[in-house]
């Protein structure tokens, strides 16, 4: 500690008076600058004289900047995280990414938590992505903290946007004793995909087993498909690693060529299709041809630049084998349903409002867009 620190701590101690000038004038003789984004480092170095300063000078402690208020950035350092809640930093307090009970969660043996908690940090309050304190905590293997959230009436069950709940991460995760916890606090496995996994393509690279089938549900019937891997080993990878975390729930069939073929593959959240925009494979040779019901990844046109986006032949599209698009698998039962689907907004929905909007554009949009409801991979 430096000489000016340690009589800073010296007179802080003594009770000695000082004004906001002072304070600000002994700031920057500290090397800091009496502005939000200086406060945030002071805290993020857990410098407690620093702190005293900032808040003698009249910094507000419920102040945000780098989108973290200034609880989130003490990282669940309980002494910084004392001293702003003694200043009357709002517990709940966040600048839009995460929490302070998130950023707590696994830190400083849990004693930020207990404090933010005693000072009235709402237990369930959840980031920007739904994901809450008691999930931080199960991804983290972080057993005490997750006895504090639940003694404080944590929902067991929540689940964030992407799908996910506590039990299923600390399942993920392999935290045996935090699964348990969460069983006896009433957490129960939940239908419906767990989408956190699909925030990472470059993760879901699994090799598919040479034949297997999908069961597709949409809102006119349903239809299965078969996949051959060696008409397309790429492609019925890629399909595998899709349908097997839950890629194609409650997506719309968003093109519909009349008697030609049925598009679909954007998924209807944003933050999930942004991540797979780039996520390319690399290109099959075709093997077999563009027939009535067969599927086959659609491309960007260039070389190596297929990612999600899938059609099913409605009719002998065989022109578009010398186009590279190499099908992977054919429509074994229900190609009459495929036939069904709405076709009447034809390829009037706009990619890109896809990509940013989701399905909150093409239920606004285009309301009478069929549906799949889910698609699942047959044991």
């Amino acid at each position: 500690m430096s000489m000016i620190s340690l009589l800073m701590l010296s007179l802080l101690l003594s009770g000695c008076e000082m004004t906001p000038k002072q304070a600000r004038r002994e700031l920057v003789e500290s090397g800091y600058s009496y502005a939000r984004d200086s406060f945030a480092e002071c805290i993020a170095q857990a410098d407690s004289v620093g702190l005293e300063l900032f808040l003698l000078a009249g910094m507000d402690p419920s102040a945000t900047t780098g989108g973290y208020s200034m609880l989130e950035h003490a990282d669940g350092d309980a002494h910084m995280v004392a001293g702003l809640l003694r200043a009357g930093a709002d517990p709940n307090g966040s600048g839009g990414v995460s929490t302070p009970l998130i950023r707590a969660v696994g830190k400083s043996g849990n004693a930020a938590v207990r404090l933010l908690l005693q000072a009235g940090a709402h237990a369930d309050l959840a980031n920007g992505t739904g994901r809450t304190p008691l999930m931080a905590a199960a991804d983290r293997g972080d057993t005490t903290s997750a006895r504090l959230l639940l003694a404080a009436g944590a929902a067991a069950n929540a689940r964030s946007r992407l799908g996910v709940s506590a039990l299923s991460l600390a399942q993920r995760e392999g935290h045996v004793v935090l699964a348990e916890l969460l069983r006896q606090a009433g957490a129960r496995q939940t239908d419906g995909p767990d989408l956190e996994a699909l925030m990472d393509p470059g993760s879901l690279d699994q090799q598919a087993p040479e034949r297997y089938q999908v069961t597709f549900q949409t809102s006119v019937g349903s239809f299965r498909i078969e996949v051959i891997r060696t008409w397309a080993p790429h492609g019925a990878d890629r399909f595998y690693n899709l349908v097997g975390n839950g890629f194609f729930d409650e997506q719309r069939f968003f093109r519909v060529v009349r008697d030609r073929l049925v598009q679909f593959g954007l998924h209807g959240r944003p933050e999930v299709a942004g991540r797979w925009y780039e996520a390319t494979i690399q290109d099959d040779p075709v093997t077999e041809t563009n027939a009535p019901g067969t599927l086959s990844f659609a491309s960007g046109g260039q070389a190596h630049s297929r990612t999600t986006q899938l059609f099913i032949n409605l009719a002998d599209n065989t022109d578009l084998d010398k186009t590279g698009l190499a099908p992977f698998g054919r429509v074994v039962e229900g190609l009459e349903t495929v036939r069904q689907i709405q076709a009447r907004y034809g390829e009037l929905p706009e990619q890109e409002r896809i990509l940013s909007e989701g399905n909150e554009y093409l239920l606004k949009d285009f309301p009478e867009l069929d549906s799949i409801q889910q698609a699942r991979l047959i044991p």
